[in-house]
């Protein structure tokens, strides 16, 4: 009996250091891993304010690193695409070009921007890295860049993501955010590197939306 009872504050401890990884609280907040679990896609569609002009965002991601991202600010448009292995960069009126080098990293991890990042985070079999730093969470696809993120200490969700991107720190800032069919997604981030800044607020969600692989490239 003594032994037993000596087991237990040892039993708590363990249970209270558990629910105190970073990880953990901010699946929580994000609605849980069995919740995350079933989301295999999401589409958004946004505005986009960037150089004193606002214009217009799309995007789809979805669970298995495939992303579309679609925008349009003034004259200004690019349609950037990543099948899970090849990305696809089309700018105005240009051909599409297929993304190399240096850029096909980064393009490798945007398929787990912002809060697409619980697709890698907390996927039970995820291909890359993770770490934690006290509260910060570091985590780094295979063959992409490192992500670096820290929380609101209220709230346990993002309150900055931060990557490199052509030599720049990339900062992303969450300024809101909002619950969609129990999923809790930004609302509104603004990013910078530290020269140029832009500001996106989301106005449509959809989980789960029907995807076709022909979104995920650029003919």
């Amino acid at each position: 009996m003594r032994r037993i009872l000596s087991i237990i504050p040892f039993l708590f401890a363990a249970a209270a250091f558990a629910a105190d990884n970073p990880v953990d609280r901010w699946a929580h907040a994000v609605g849980g891993k069995d919740k995350i679990a079933a989301v295999k896609a999401i589409y958004r569609e946004g505005t986009l304010e960037f150089g004193g002009m606002e214009g217009s965002i799309t995007v789809w991601h979805t669970s298995d690193g495939r992303y579309r991202k679609e925008e349009q600010v003034g004259m200004f448009s690019s349609v950037e695409t990543f099948d899970g292995t090849n990305g696809v960069v089309q700018k105005g009126g240009a051909g599409p070009q297929r993304v190399t080098g240096a850029d096909l990293p980064v393009a490798k991890s945007k398929a787990y921007a912002n809060s697409n990042s619980m697709f890698f985070v907390f996927a039970p079999q995820r291909r890359g890295s993770l770490t934690t730093e006290g509260d910060t969470i570091v985590f780094k696809p295979e063959g992409g860049i490192e992500w670096r993120v820290t929380f609101d200490p209220q709230t346990s969700l993002p309150k900055t993501m931060l990557h490199d991107e052509g030599g720049k720190t990339i900062t992303v800032t969450v300024a809101s955010w909002e619950t969609v069919d129990g999923i809790t997604l930004e609302k509104e981030i603004h990013r910078t590197n530290g020269v140029a800044s832009a500001v996106i607020r989301f106005t449509k969600t959809v989980i789960n939306p029907p995807v076709d692989a022909s979104l995920f490239t650029i003919e």
